[in-house]
């Protein structure tokens, strides 16, 4: 029997994250309530959770786009279990050893309902976290879910504060994570012509371009979100906690990240170390590796500065200065909780880029 899930309060850099999360003795498996409350300011939120997997199965073959799997059922086409407007990715879970773990690809989901039988179809895609399967997939144990989106999240409850709360569509943003492209990230705001047409999409930089790509939410990765004028929001879904290592690329310049488990993000022990490739210096310079956090025009940025031991420490910047001074006195960061995302300003990409389950 599972444990009971306890109720979180967490209050960080004026965001309030409620997390109702079950204790982290509990396997992959585990299904639990998770509660994410945002105010209306600017926040910077991720998910240390995912939703549930659709099938799990070990791969026998890959043959060109085609992926053969031995999924759990048998007695329909695997492609049946795909909902028509629903996003999936497939994601390698297992065994430790492989050398696709905590990989992800898209699957081409029309092309995979279509089949009669029980191939994946895969998809050549910026969201692909070691390109296209090839024959060194095989062997690996694959989980298939849903992508979180942006519509499938606030959607529906933006809709029904435009329609009846009286606030305007253009109160809402979102910043997400763009890979594939060169500024990396992408801002949209919604728009609702007529009460009966569905949600769409705008370029927030672009006047009058539609965003026609699904707006989602990768694992290890972040939002930023405005939610209207008045009030902020509230969600809720039921969700897994991953024991995994989890792919998460890193581009050049500005990276939307979460950790994306439900723990601490310990700084130094479980991520932003040397073996992330950070490395630390005595006194900021250009062109260093940035952390951001940020809270409505609260924004703080922080550098990793050796240590006598060796290690790294994320230490606060100067902010009128910040590439040459630390501010004072000394401030550190050690500590990110589960759900607030934040921003990396990477020097260099880094496509092996790794988050990996919280330490002992």
């Amino acid at each position: 029997m599972p444990n009971q899930p306890v109720a979180l309060k967490i209050k960080a850099v004026g965001m309030v994250f409620s997390l109702l999360l079950a204790t982290w003795n509990l396997s992959a498996q585990d299904a639990l309530p998770y509660l994410l409350t945002t105010e209306n300011q600017l926040e910077v939120v991720g998910f240390p959770i995912h939703q549930p997997a659709v099938d799990a199965g070990t791969v026998s073959a890959v043959k060109g786009p085609l992926v053969y799997w031995s999924p759990s059922f048998t007695d329909r086409p695997f492609g049946s279990a795909l909902r028509p407007g629903q996003e999936y990715y497939v994601e390698v879970v297992g065994p430790v050893s492989h050398s696709w773990l905590g990989h992800r690809f898209e699957l081409d989901e029309t092309s995979t309902r279509a089949r009669t039988d029980h191939v994946l179809v895969t998809l050549a895609s910026a969201y692909n976290t070691r390109g296209i399967p090839d024959s060194s997939l095989a062997g690996a144990r694959l989980e298939i879910r849903p992508h979180l989106t942006v519509d499938g999240l606030w959607g529906e409850t933006i809709r029904d504060r435009v329609l009846y709360g009286g606030e305007p569509a253009t109160s809402f943003t979102f910043s997400l994570p763009a890979p594939g492209t060169v500024p990396g990230t992408l801002s949209v705001t919604p728009s609702l012509q007529r009460p009966s047409d569905p949600l769409e999409w705008m370029n927030s930089l672009a006047q009058g371009v539609r965003i026609t790509e699904p707006l989602l939410i990768p694992p290890g990765t972040a939002v930023v979100v405005t939610l209207g004028q008045r009030r902020g929001s509230s969600l809720s879904l039921t969700a897994e906690p991953r024991a995994w290592p989890t792919a998460a690329p890193l581009q050049s310049g500005v990276n939307l990240l979460a950790y994306p488990y439900p723990k601490d993000l310990r700084l130094g022990i479980d991520w932003g170390s040397s073996r992330e490739g950070f490395k630390g210096s005595a006194k900021p310079f250009p062109g260093q590796d940035r952390l951001e956090i940020w809270a409505g025009k609260n924004r703080r940025s922080f550098a990793p500065e050796t240590q006598a031991s060796g290690g790294v420490r994320w230490r606060l910047l100067n902010p009128t200065t910040i590439t040459r001074d630390w501010a004072q006195p000394p401030t550190y960061l050690d500590r990110i909780p589960p759900g607030q995302g934040f921003l990396l300003r990477k020097s260099k990409a880094d496509s092996l880029h790794f988050f990996y389950p919280p330490q002992p």
